[in-house]
């Protein structure tokens, strides 16, 4: 399918969308006529998107994973959400963000200090030597 525009002999220009299917040029709806450019431009946007209407209702996705998509999307949300409300990140600001992320994935559940710790890298190592280096002083 596609947008065509069509000059009449009035001096309008027609917009129509159509398809080619088996070798003949089939016009579908004409979606509407103008007589400047700006409202066949807008009519041709909105050709398009009678396009995509009948292409959703012609072939409907079918969604088999609905489910995980849709738990990505809220945890996209929720970390553009986390992430949006960062307005100042202090010198253990990013041991709060990566403790708050760490029980938002589900990790909190492992009840163990060291894969905390290793999960989180260097910024979840304490002490000011782990925080210059990558390295703890203090045993795990």
């Amino acid at each position: 399918m596609f947008v065509k525009k069509k000059k009449n002999r009035s001096g309008t220009t027609s917009v129509v969308v159509a398809e080619k299917t088996k070798g003949r040029y089939r016009e579908l709806v004409t979606i509407g006529i103008a007589g400047d450019e700006e409202h066949v431009s807008m009519l041709v946007t909105e050709g398009r998107k009678w396009i995509d209407r009948e292409m959703a209702r012609r072939y409907p996705c079918l969604d088999l994973f609905d489910e995980e998509r849709e738990a990505c999307r809220e945890e996209r949300e929720e970390v553009e959400r986390v992430l949006s409300n960062i307005s100042n990140i202090m010198i253990n600001g990013a041991d709060l963000i990566l403790d708050r992320v760490f029980d938002k994935i589900g990790f909190c559940r492992i009840e163990d200090e060291v894969f905390r710790k290793l999960v989180k890298g260097p910024s979840g190592l304490s002490g000011e030597q782990g925080r210059h280096r990558g390295v703890s002083e203090e045993p795990f």
